[in-house]
């Protein structure tokens, strides 16, 4: 679907669910991103989530496939994209752990920008990032995205029901980052690939 170097986006197949839930269900991948319910899923369940991912016009989800060993290594998501507004949030998890500092997130995040810009027509894209995962923070703003707005919502109500969270509670503060519109400089810096 989408190539670089070292990575393409593909869609999500039924082979990646069981890595997928390998990766989501990892104690230190929940503590630094923004999703569901961190129980763990079944295939079976798993496979429902992806039909009901490729039935959504509003979400864009794809597979980080590592090119040298066609392996999944992660995934990108555009979620919930908002047409009329032409915006959409972004996430990223770079599940396989042994693939990390190797540039395949800065490479998939830049794909997956390019496709919101110039494949979907977007005019801003966003990113929430917990103020204590200084990583995806550098990887934000090295593909582009500046700083916006400081909150610190409830995390999900995760707080009172899994014990290993209280201790993320005083740097649970979560920035939201922003990329620029299509006239910005933002976007032409995407493009160019800087």
């Amino acid at each position: 679907m989408f190539v670089g170097e070292k990575v393409r986006l593909d869609p999500i197949q039924r082979a990646h669910l069981p890595k997928i839930i390998a990766w989501m269900y990892k104690e230190e991948v929940i503590a630094r991103a923004f999703f569901g319910d961190p129980l763990p899923k079944s295939l079976e369940e798993m496979e429902a989530w992806l039909q009901q991912l490729r039935a959504n016009p509003n979400a864009r989800v794809l597979a980080v496939i590592h090119r040298e060993t066609e392996e999944i290594v992660g995934e990108v998501a555009l979620q919930p994209i908002d047409w009329r507004n032409r915006s959409a949030f972004f996430a990223i998890i770079l599940g396989e752990e042994s693939r990390r500092g190797e540039g395949l997130g800065t490479e998939a995040s830049r794909l997956v920008l390019r496709y919101a810009f110039e494949g979907l027509n977007l005019n801003r894209v966003e990113a929430n990032v917990l103020s204590s995962n200084e990583a995806s923070t550098r990887l934000l703003k090295r593909v582009g995205f500046t700083s916006g707005r400081r909150e610190s919502p409830p995390f999900q109500g995760w707080d009172e029901r899994h014990p290993w969270l209280p201790k993320l509670q005083a740097s649970n503060a979560c920035g939201k980052m922003y990329i620029g519109t299509a006239s910005g400089e933002t976007l032409k810096h995407i493009r160019s690939g800087r």
